[in-house]
């Protein structure tokens, strides 16, 4: 054989063998992107839910890259023409979003979910807006240092912020690391928002909450059947010794309302009009341990 006929089958036979070595991909759902093992549509909507309050999310660059952020739970169960996710540090960053421009083009009043200083809770700003009033929902994506920064290095913002107010409780999505108790993540805050802005949902119809909570909670379950030792800080912010009891029992939660939001269809004590409120009670649970509980109120 030639030396350049051998040279040839050489280098051939190298990548062949550097093919056959290369780590393989793992295989992702074609639906949520997410690795077949980890895949979350079971518990994804049925298909995206129609909402009537547009839904900007103005994320953090470095929030986009993490691969446990929530905005991409929102992007898979809300409609595309109501929800929209513009990344930057400005806010001057969503006017790249046409959702931003139909919200500004049709006179909405833009919220700003956000704890500022003085910040008016989502309540008081509905119960004070004239008949009429359209509103869209502009949320903070980031980590709370990241969304911190975001809103500081802000002039004066085109929105006006406001708090979940009492509707507030710890979250449940407790695979990030929370700075103090009583935060939520962003999906969690989006949904709690859109059961005070959206008309309240037909009998039988479960709030729109549970049907956004629900892959959450079946990330941060995947997650703690994962997690391959528990490491107990009772004095970090967030601890949850028992997570994957507490996701179980939301999970069935969420369940026992969907079931008790049927049988209201054909009771007649129930209010047509009543909302159905997430609600995270945190009680001790034994020395520095602490359990934590999903309930509904309205």
């Amino acid at each position: 054989m030639e030396p350049a006929a051998e040279q040839a089958e050489d280098q051939l036979r190298a990548a062949a063998d550097d093919e056959q070595d290369a780590p393989q991909r793992r295989a992702l759902c074609t639906a949520c992107a997410r690795p077949a093992r980890v895949c979350i549509c079971d518990a994804l909507p049925a298909r995206p839910l129609p909402v009537s309050t547009p839904i900007v999310l103005w994320q953090h660059p470095s929030e986009a890259k993490r691969p446990l952020q929530t905005g991409s739970i929102l992007r898979l169960s809300l409609a595309a023409d109501s929800f929209d996710i513009v990344c930057g540090r400005s806010f001057s960053c969503l006017s790249r979003s046409p959702l931003w421009e139909r919200v500004q083009a049709e006179g909405r009043v833009p919220l700003l979910l956000y704890p500022a200083p003085g910040a008016a809770s989502l309540r008081e700003v509905l119960a004070a807006a004239e008949p009429g009033a359209r509103f869209a929902l502009v949320a903070v994506d980031g980590t709370w240092k990241e969304a911190r920064e975001m809103i500081r290095k802000q002039g004066a913002i085109a929105a006006t912020p406001v708090t979940l107010g009492e509707a507030a409780a710890s979250g449940v999505f407790a695979i990030r690391k929370p700075p103090a108790e009583g935060c939520l993540s962003t999906l969690e805050a989006v949904a709690r928002a859109l059961d005070e802005l959206e008309p309240p949902p037909a009998a039988g119809v479960p709030p729109l909450s549970s049907a956004l909570l629900r892959p959450m909670l079946r990330v941060v379950e995947i997650q703690a059947s994962l997690q391959k030792r528990q490491v107990h800080r009772p004095g970090r912010p967030g601890y949850r010794p028992q997570l994957a009891e507490e996701v179980a029992g939301a999970m069935q939660s969420l369940q026992l309302v969907d079931g008790a939001r049927i049988r209201a269809s054909v009771s007649s004590t129930t209010p047509r009009s009543r909302r159905l409120v997430p609600q995270t009670h945190i009680q001790a649970s034994g020395g520095a341990r602490v359990r934590v509980t999903m309930s509904w109120s309205s």
